[in-house]
């Protein structure tokens, strides 16, 4: 005789009215915030439940509880009624059904009304949010002068409301999944149905979805898992918190990743030229974008090769250094304890400490730390001898170098250090091979078949017209750039599980 298997789910919701409350209590229990009102509907037990604090008790009353008690209704049974009031009775515009606890709790925690009726084995949901929430502010990290002055926060749908009043059109899509297996964190996949390329879309639905989170708390969590599988320094998923320039990389075909509770977003694929553009680049005359953007590109290789040229040359080839600069920095190093490297490491290390403290500290005290940072590294160290003159006004110059281009600060600091190394150990000899296993580390990426250095590498003239400088809209507004037409090879849809 054949056998036959019978899997219960044990999550779903209970026909049993009793066992459902006691469910949602038991679960619920010393959770202050957890509501649960009792009543009764056309002769029929029903509760509503809630989380205070999450949703608008105003539209609770309104548009949910009131329409349902004061309404009178003939129904054949339980799920007859259940259906009639979610068809004809609520108010409600956002309206779901939910057959599992698990999903209720999700929309108990999303700011909804959970409705369970006796005899029915699934509730009604009303979206009724009402939480506390920031305004749209300046950007603080991205700041311009002339575009936009909006940023995103911490509310997703509000998010997506600033994508969509700029994108009006039914080509840009939202696809909500839902991370994290302790608790469920929504997560939006943005993009332009059109424009995006659907292989990229599913590639990164599929690593989001096969990475096995406990809980996602910040965009960062997400980063290696679309990020490259090669060791490097820099990253290739970009982020940011403007809404018009998430909008400029959607028009391009790039992919959006939203989460609730950060006001950043990620977007891929990421290209290295990214980090050198800006906002005001598309609101300035194209001579002056393109000498701002030159001097991008000559800040980011003062910031990473200038302290190391500088040890290395010093240490090595002082034959290379003009004869009334040598004796200048002879004579100010001849009094100091320390090598070149040492010098460059200590000064770094202690302005990494300082800004590290200035970000940290209350603002009412942050000045206090610029004060002291200024007098004691202008002032004591060199009066003391401990630092040489031409070596502070090195590593100024490196630290303000490395903030016209923030995005890459991360990389910047941590690069600069390893090439004192070299060019105290090597020499220029050093910095050259470090320099070039750096270009070709960058050169190798491609996590999503678009590379990073493109459209340098491989080079793609028709796409140069906005890297080094910026040509008029007159010829921009003819161009359709996408960055599937960058891809270098396939996507490699076995990383990342």
């Amino acid at each position: 005789m054949q056998k036959v298997y019978v899997v219960i789910n044990m999550d779903n919701l209970y026909p049993d009215y009793d066992s459902n409350k006691k469910r949602f209590k038991d679960d619920f229990k010393d959770c202050s915030d957890f509501l649960l009102r009792e009543a009764v509907i056309c002769g029929e037990k029903g509760f509503f439940c809630a989380m205070d604090g999450l949703i608008n008790s105003l539209q609770l009353s309104q548009m949910v509880t009131s329409p349902i008690l004061e309404r009178k209704l003939e129904f054949n049974n339980n799920n007859d009624l259940l259906n009639q009031i979610k068809l004809s009775v609520v108010n409600s515009v956002e309206l779901n059904e939910a057959t599992t606890f698990q999903d209720c709790y999700y929309f108990l925690m999303s700011g909804f009304c959970v409705f369970v009726l006796d005899g029915c084995n699934r509730a009604l949901v009303f979206g009724i949010q009402g939480w506390a929430r920031r305004s749209v502010d300046e950007p603080s990290n991205e700041s311009n002068v002339k575009g936009a002055k909006e940023c995103f926060i911490e509310a997703l749908n509000d998010n997506k409301a600033l994508l969509r009043k700029r994108l009006k059109t039914h080509h840009l899509k939202f696809k909500q999944i839902k991370l994290g297996t302790a608790a469920n964190t929504p997560v939006v996949i943005a993009y332009i149905d059109n424009r995006a390329d659907e292989e990229l879309v599913r590639e990164v639905e599929h690593r989001l979805k096969a990475a096995n989170f406990n809980t996602v708390v910040d965009y960062g969590e997400l980063v290696p898992f679309v990020d490259t599988d090669i060791k490097s320094f820099f990253s290739c998923v970009g982020n940011t918190e403007r809404p018009d320039t998430a909008v400029s990389k959607l028009l391009e075909g790039r992919v959006i990743i939203m989460v609730e509770g950060t006001p950043f977003v990620i977007y891929l694929p990421y290209l290295f030229s990214d980090n050198f553009q800006s906002v005001d680049d598309y609101d300035s005359p194209p001579f002056h974008s393109g000498f701002i953007r030159a001097l991008k590109y000559f800040s980011f290789l003062i910031s990473i090769f200038l302290p190391g040229i500088y040890v290395g040359v010093g240490t090595f080839h002082q034959e290379l250094i003009p004869t009334n600069l040598l004796y200048t920095i002879a004579s100010e190093e001849i009094t100091t304890p320390f090598s070149l490297m040492t010098e460059a490491i200590m000064l770094l290390i202690l302005y990494e400490i300082m800004r590290e403290a200035g970000i940290r500290l209350p603002k009412a005290i942050g000045h206090a730390v610029s004060i002291i940072g200024g007098i004691i590294i202008g002032e004591t160290t060199v009066t003391a001898g401990i630092i040489g003159a031409p070596m502070l006004v090195v590593i100024a110059m490196t630290a303000i170098s490395s903030y016209v281009v923030y995005p890459l600060y991360e990389s910047v600091s941590v690069l600069r250090f390893i090439f004192i190394l070299l060019g105290g150990m090597f020499g220029v000899y050093g910095i050259i091979f470090g320099a070039g296993i750096i270009f070709i580390n960058i050169c190798s990426l491609d996590p999503f078949g678009v590379p990073l250095s493109s459209p340098i590498s491989p080079l793609d003239t028709h796409s140069l017209g906005d890297i080094f400088y910026r040509e008029t809209w007159l010829k921009l507004s003819k161009r359709k750039v996408r960055v599937n037409k960058l891809r270098g090879a396939d996507i490699d849809t076995g990383k990342k599980g």
